[in-house]
């Protein structure tokens, strides 16, 4: 299935777009999306925040056919 994949902040300039569109199997993590991009892409950091269909989800969430949104987010830091 088509999806949408959205960068956020530093995200977007490391990856050099805000949005992609790829194929994604239902059932995969996003997590494993993640590592498929960052082997893609090498200025990806490891660690993200992540977001399906504007609910912020766990990198263990794996997708089902109604996800067709994926946005990524640098981590929150503060002090």
């Amino acid at each position: 299935m088509i999806r949408k994949i959205l960068f956020f902040a530093s995200l977007r300039e490391a990856a050099g777009t805000g949005e992609l569109q790829i194929d994604l199997p239902d059932g995969i993590s996003i997590d494993t999306v993640w590592q498929q991009l960052s082997s893609d892409m090498q200025n990806l950091p490891g660690k993200v925040l992540c977001a399906v269909n504007q609910d912020y989800v766990e990198l263990t969430h794996q997708l089902v056919d109604t996800d067709n949104e994926i946005a990524f987010f640098p981590p929150v830091t503060g002090g």
